[in-house]
């Protein structure tokens, strides 16, 4: 899709909203609380129409100590990582119905699923996202606009030339920061006045509850989405193509800068060209304000992401501290009772649909099956790996390590 012009994009985001709007209260903000919002969009280019096909709120993140070998809890609840893990689902889904024979965005190609030409995927967020992008200088009207109508009253006779001097100084003397934290084995942010606080470039993981977490920042994320795709290693193995993102909307009233979006999700710490993006997506920001935007009334974050995936029966769900809400504990042991986008009912779907597709005599030659850990069924999606060695190589050079903990089977 080329650049969308102000008027789609904000009708796009005014779409993720209403969305939003009628779901129930259940894992909305309530007094002086605030959220993120974040949706994946569905284009048609023979209709020209929208659809919100996921999406997820919500900022919280457990700690490393939290993690669960079983994959049933949730690590990183972003919203922007809820509604990527929800879109998982989806994509699930629209493999499924080829298979069914019923309609759906995939179609069969020497045994794998391609996307179809006519559709594309724009992917919104409330505000900025957590980590490098959001390192960005402070502008003029959010921080000195007071210094420089005073600077205009005590010196009428001043230059304006001068004052525009003045006020573009005043611009660039701080940044707006970021909770995430570089990686404990690099060097660390300086945390000096003004723009030396940070250090940009840097891989950073999230703020979390108690102990440090181990999930990178959605800054990081999203780059990593970019050039791999938002598809993840799984669903690669059955794709004949990655999936790629056309556009990547932020919402209004928030700080916003394309230039550090570029820096953080586009160019990094690559020095050459050996590392290539198939689809460079573009950037915009919406005039359309989010209702539960973090602003000076809302002071705290709200405890629950919701997941929201637009499926033949719309599938809604609240996650609190990594669980699905309304769960009771005796069934909560249980993986299968997890959020549907836990690592556990993520992986269950692709066996499902696996199996189906060796049961339709369709030999992807995968060699796996319903006992293989969900661990070695990762590390055989070979396209995907190989490619990862390399971006991580020359664009993040260096990323969080998590210990291999993932070796549970779906029952």
């Amino acid at each position: 899709m080329s650049s969308l012009n102000a008027d789609v994009i904000d009708e796009i985001v005014q779409k993720c909203i209403d969305t939003y709007m009628k779901l129930t209260k259940n894992g909305k903000p309530v007094d002086k609380e605030w959220t993120v919002l974040s949706c994946i969009l569905q284009y048609d280019r023979v209709t020209s129409s929208f659809e919100v096909v996921s999406l997820g709120t919500g900022s919280k993140c457990i700690g490393a100590s939290k993690m669960s070998p079983a994959g049933d809890l949730l690590n990183d609840s972003h919203a922007e990582v809820i509604a990527k893990r929800g879109f998982l689902v989806y994509l699930y889904d629209n493999i499924g119905k080829v298979l069914d024979k019923k309609k759906s965005i995939f179609l069969i190609e020497n045994g794998k699923f391609k996307l179809m030409d006519n559709i594309e995927f724009i992917f919104y967020s409330s505000q900025m996202p957590c980590g490098d992008a959001a390192i960005m200088p402070k502008s003029v009207d959010e921080e000195h606009v007071g210094e420089v109508i005073s600077s205009k009253k005590r010196q009428a006779n001043e230059d304006i030339f001068e004052l525009d001097l003045k006020k573009q100084k005043l611009d660039t003397q701080d940044i707006h920061r970021t909770g995430a934290k570089c990686l404990s084995h690099n060097q660390q942010d300086p945390k000096a006045e003004g723009t030396n606080y940070h250090l940009l470039g840097q891989v950073r993981t999230k703020p979390g509850r108690g102990d440090r977490t181990l999930s990178v920042s959605c800054s990081d994320k999203m780059a990593r989405w970019i050039y791999m795709g938002i598809q993840g290693s799984l669903l690669d193995m059955l794709l004949v193509n990655p999936i790629y993102l056309s556009s990547i909307i932020f919402g209004g009233g928030v700080p916003y800068s394309e230039k550090s979006l570029i820096r953080a999700c586009l160019e990094r710490n690559s020095l050459d060209s050996l590392v290539n993006i198939d689809t460079v997506p573009n950037f915009h920001q919406s005039s359309v304000v989010f209702p539960n935007v973090k602003n000076g009334c809302c002071v705290r974050p709200a405890p629950g992401s919701i997941v929201w995936i637009s499926l033949d029966h719309i599938i809604t769900e609240v996650a609190v501290q990594g669980r699905k809400l309304g769960v009771t504990k005796k069934k909560a042991i249980l993986p299968e009772n997890s959020l549907c986008v836990s690592k556990y009912n993520l992986y269950k779907r692709f066996l499902q649909i696996s199996m189906k597709i060796q049961s339709q005599g369709i030999d992807l030659k995968l060699n796996i099956i319903k006992e293989t850990p969900y661990n070695e069924a990762k590390l055989k999606s070979k396209r995907y790996i190989e490619k990862w060695k390399k971006v991580k190589d020359y664009f993040f050079k260096t990323w969080t390590v998590k210990p291999d903990i993932w070796d549970f089977i779906v029952n």
